[in-house]
């Protein structure tokens, strides 16, 4: 019982990290819009506008590729 909520207490701040630092989105949202169906970078940039900032996606976007690859690896 104590074990699994140190796990949820793990999950519930990695998802609270911020991935795209130009407009300030949390890996939890970002993890939403690829369970949601954005399986691509391009697909979630979309949906959230990560990739719009001044770095352009240089920080976020390998970011964002590799937990789509996780994700799809899941599935």
């Amino acid at each position: 019982m104590e074990a699994d909520r140190g796990r949820s207490e793990d999950s519930f701040i990695e998802n609270l990290k911020t991935i795209c630092l130009c407009k300030n989105i949390k890996k939890g949202t970002i993890l939403k819009a690829v369970y949601g169906g954005c399986y691509t970078v391009d697909a979630v940039n979309k949906k959230l506008g990560t990739g719009g900032g001044d770095c352009k996606g240089e920080r976020c976007g390998p970011k964002i590729k590799e937990m789509i690859e996780e994700f799809l690896k899941k599935v």
